[in-house]
This record gives C-alpha cells, sequence and structure tokens, in this order.
C-alpha cells in the first residue's frame, strides 16, 4: 500500500467520522422541535456520506468486481455537491434566523439574537456548517483523485482496479 493510499484511507476515514459528527449535530438541532429543509438536507447529507464511504471504502479491497472507477468518481462527485449545497443552505439560514425568536412546538420559544441563549442552537448549527464546509474540501480532494485515476484507466494506463485501493 503506498502513501498515497494510506493518505485516501485516512482521508475517508475523516469524511466518516466528520459525517458522524453532523449528523449528531443536526439531529441535535432536530430535538428542538424543529425541522428547517435544511438541515434535513445537511442530516441527509451526512447519512449519505457514510453510505457513500462505507462503499468507496470497502468495494475495492473486498468486492473488486463491483468497485467500478467511474461509479466511484460520480458517487464522489455527487456526495461534493451535496456538501456544497448543505453547509451553503444552513449557514445561510443560520443568518436568516439570528435576531427571531423561534419556538419549539411545545409552547416554548427562545430568542435567538447573535446565537445567544441558552441553548445555543445558533452555534450548532454553526458548528454543523463549518463541518459541513470541511467535508466539501475533503470530497473536492477524493473527487480530484478519483478523476484523475478515471483519465488514467480510460486511456490505458491505470490499474484497472478502482482509485486508490486499500489492497
Amino acid at each position: 500500500m503506498g502513501v498515497l493510499d494510506l493518505a485516501i484511507l485516512a482521508i475517508r476515514a475523516i469524511q466518516f467520522i466528520f459525517a458522524i459528527i453532523v449528523i449528531g449535530l443536526t439531529g441535535h438541532v432536530a430535538s428542538y422541535g424543529l425541522s428547517p429543509s435544511q438541515n434535513n438536507f445537511m442530516l441527509f447529507t451526512g447519512i449519505w456520506t457514510c453510505l457513500v464511504v462505507l462503499y468507496v471504502g470497502l468495494t475495492p479491497k473486498f468486492f473488486p468486481s463491483i468497485a467500478h472507477v467511474f461509479a466511484i468518481l460520480a458517487l464522489d462527485a455527487l456526495t461534493m455537491l451535496f456538501w456544497f449545497a448543505a453547509f451553503i443552505a444552513l449557514a445561510v439560514y443560520r443568518h436568516q434566523i439570528a435576531g427571531f425568536t423561534v419556538g419549539d412546538g411545545f409552547g416554548d420559544s427562545f430568542h435567538v439574537g447573535a446565537c445567544g441563549y441558552e441553548g445555543d442552537f445558533c452555534g450548532v448549527i454553526a458548528a454543523a456548517a463549518a463541518f459541513g464546509g470541511l467535508e466539501w474540501l475533503l470530497f473536492v480532494f477524493t473527487t480530484v483523485f478519483a478523476a484523475i485515476e478515471g483519465m488514467r484507466q480510460r486511456s490505458g494506463k491505470g490499474s484497472g482496479a478502482a482509485p486508490l485501493t486499500t489492497a
């Protein structure tokens, strides 16, 4: 296993960990009784990422017959777009709710002005958006390397296996 393969494997692990963190943060936002579409999309993107990372991380080593280089490229590129849309949408939502009173659906309301109240609802949204931005950067990196491997394979210079295998 080369240095680049180890680096990609480490990035995949970080992608998975960050996705779990985002799932926790967006789940915490939902625990307030709020379910804005931006938060729901970020939650979906975190779950989607877990599935994609498991596929691209495990199939080249354990199921090489279903680890197609262009499928991995397409999944990386689609996930990169999902993260870009999700973190931008959640960041814009966080900006829009600053200074408003938000109800939790159970009769309680919270003033969310400048992200400062005891529940720190805005801080959780900001953290989820920040982790989403980091995920997007990680997926930009892995998408570029998957595209390079796809071009190599298409020109006949590739290994014939999925990009950056862990074997």
